[in-house]
């Protein structure tokens, strides 16, 4: 907030994604870049900044009054600090300091700048390091990660005192023995699990720790369960969302938290555990699980159907041998959300099943299993399951998943605006989909050639800041009266001297006045090791060098908007698919599909 006698000054929320970007868009240069010196500007930042001078310069009250005199005149305090004749400290000074609870010091945004990537520019190019959109929403989420911090810091050391104080009450002043070997033990496995250049454990690194890898093998701790702790976890301001030792610590408490009963939960299990709870026709009970090897598919249904005698996603969780399948990874969730859209659907509904469609999806899981005899189904139920997921399931969900984003003709194409939930769903299909052994970049080592890329390909979906902001890639299609972006192809040319790259973007204007934009340049592969996984990998790099629109013809090395598409690594190739991330952000993911 301002100080007095300042207007109040808005704070835009870090995870509020558009406000941010329409923060950047206000702020920027006529390039759409920032640099540092701007970013010190804007108002919630030169805020925190201004805090941090006022409060600096009034621990000159501890100096003697002919030392504080040549303090500079621009500091509210200056007043103040002029009219002292000794250096007691003052209530001016106490209330100076509770004020400077949660200020940013001018070191620590210097860290958050220098590891923020930077737009990349000509080396004759003079002028000071700039940022776009991308690094800009890094930076201010940063920021905002170190006052989070400040945040639980302070709640920890609250409930550190109320612990330490019942401790003491009950034994004295003696710390615990066995919790203090226990945060020995964590640190000592923090140590040898953290990078050694930067000290810190990544999530993919603390996912690896056998005991989070045991637990969810065996099913006790799931996905959703790790990644939800993993997000309350404080990360490391600066960082590439890293944890220190004290955010591995806060890890292990929530992660024991899980496992945590009270006496009556513990009774109400007990109670439970031997009852098979069979019901036939309706039941008030929502979670009650219809088990029973011997019933028929017919009993099935009538005991698991709703009110208007129909199955949904919501009905199955009570169809207990169905939930058995999916805990002990013989059918996967993609696998029967793939088999219900299958089923025919019940009339005036697009997602429940009637008794016909229910038949049918039974049916179908009946199917999968119908090879496999009695024996062998316990040995090679997990390699069933994995060899089904490499059959292209992941690939189809994919791909399905995206065109019913792309259904809804009010909203751009390729994902321009689909909801931070639908990217992030995006994203995880994503990381599994490259794990594929279908994936030329494994199954060639990293070693994607140039005859595995040319042809033409369409842009179907993008989590990239940059084109968002844009709503495009040119920009173009929000400069026209009800213009918009209409979709980009690809086209990648290869010869024994040249390699040349066009894109093409459709910007479609009511009255038959839509028209192309088109970029060209020449493209390149270069043989790396990826920053993030250490594996080999293939970067594509691209240099445009004209953009033309209708007859007129521009530089290329004007239009920044093109910057996110010039270096990127290549994640994932098929026959017909390709997956490139961002070689310094890897949430952001460009998808194409090649043209038949």
């Amino acid at each position: 907030m301002a100080t007095d006698g300042s207007a109040e000054v808005e704070f835009v929320r870090a995870d509020d994604l558009e406000a941010l970007q329409a923060l950047f868009a206000k702020e920027c240069d006529v390039d759409g870049l920032m640099s540092k010196a701007s970013l010190e500007t804007i108002p919630a930042v030169a805020e925190l900044l201004e805090v941090d001078r006022d409060v600096s310069l009034a621990r000159y009250y501890l100096l003697p009054s002919s030392v504080a005199y040549h303090l500079p005149p621009y500091c509210r305090l200056y007043e103040e600090v002029c009219s002292m004749n000794n250096p007691r400290l003052t209530p001016s000074y106490s209330s100076c300091l509770v004020q400077s609870e949660g200020d940013l010091l001018q070191e620590e945004l210097d860290d958050i700048w220098i590891s923020a990537p930077k737009f990349p520019v000509e080396s004759a190019v003079e002028g000071p390091e700039r940022i776009d959109v991308d690094s800009f929403v890094q930076i201010y989420r940063d920021i905002d990660d170190i006052f989070v911090d400040e945040e639980n810091d302070d709640e920890g050391r609250e409930s550190s005192a109320q612990v330490q104080s019942k401790d003491r009450d009950d034994n004295g002043d003696e710390e615990d023995p066995i919790v203090a070997g226990d945060e020995a033990e964590l640190e000592v496995v923090f140590k040898g699990m953290c990078d050694s250049s930067t000290s810190l454990v990544s999530k993919e690194a603390l996912k690896r720790w056998d005991e989070v890898k045991s637990l969810l093998e065996d099913g006790m701790l799931g996905e959703d369960e790790f990644d939800a702790i993993w997000e309350q976890t404080a990360k490391k301001p600066g960082s590439n969302d890293e944890i220190d030792v004290e955010g591995f610590l806060s890890f292990n408490v929530a992660l024991d938290d899980l496992f945590v009963f009270d006496d009556d939960e513990l009774k109400e299990d007990e109670s439970t555990d031997d009852e098979d709870i069979v019901a036939f026709g309706k039941s008030s009970d929502p979670v009650a699980v219809v088990d029973g090897d011997d019933l028929s598919p017919a009993e099935i249904f009538t005991a698991i159907a709703d009110d208007d005698f129909l199955v949904g996603m919501e009905e199955l969780q009570r169809w207990g041998e169905l939930q058995d399948m999916l805990a002990n990874e013989e059918l996967l969730p993609i696998e029967l959300q793939n088999l219900v859209s299958e089923a025919p659907k019940a009339p005036g509904t697009n997602d429940k099943l009637n008794e016909k469609g229910f038949f049918a999806l039974y049916n179908s899981i009946d199917n999968l299993f119908e090879d496999d005899d009695d024996e062998e189904v316990a040995a090679t139920t997990s390699d069933a399951a994995k060899g089904r997921q490499d059959d292209g399931l992941i690939k189809k969900a994919l791909l399905a998943f995206i065109e019913e984003l792309s259904r809804d003709p009010d909203l751009l194409p390729c994902g321009l605006e689909c909801l931070e939930s639908e990217q992030e769903q995006a994203l995880d299909m994503v990381a599994k989909l490259e794990k594929q052994p279908s994936n030329l970049v494994i199954a060639q080592g990293g070693d994607i050639q140039v005859q595995d890329l040319t042809g033409d390909w369409d842009l179907i979906f993008t989590t990239s800041s940059t084109m968002k902001f844009n709503q495009g890639l040119s920009g173009l299609g929000g400069s026209f009266p009800n213009g918009r972006f209409g979709g980009v192809v690809q086209k990648l040319q290869a010869s024994k001297y040249t390699s040349d790259i066009e894109y093409k973007e459709r910007i479609e204007v009511p009255a038959g006045a839509s028209f192309d934009v088109t970029v060209t340049g020449e493209w390149r592969l270069k043989g790396t090791v990826n920053l993030f996984t250490g594996e080999p990998t293939t970067v594509m790099c691209v240099e445009p060098e004209k953009v033309v629109v209708g007859p007129t013809s521009n530089k290329a090395d004007h239009w920044k908007s093109l910057g996110p598409l010039n270096l990127l690594d290549i994640t994932y190739v098929d026959e017909d698919l390709r997956v490139m991330r961002g070689n310094t952000s890897t949430d952001t993911i460009f998808i194409f599909q090649r043209r038949a």
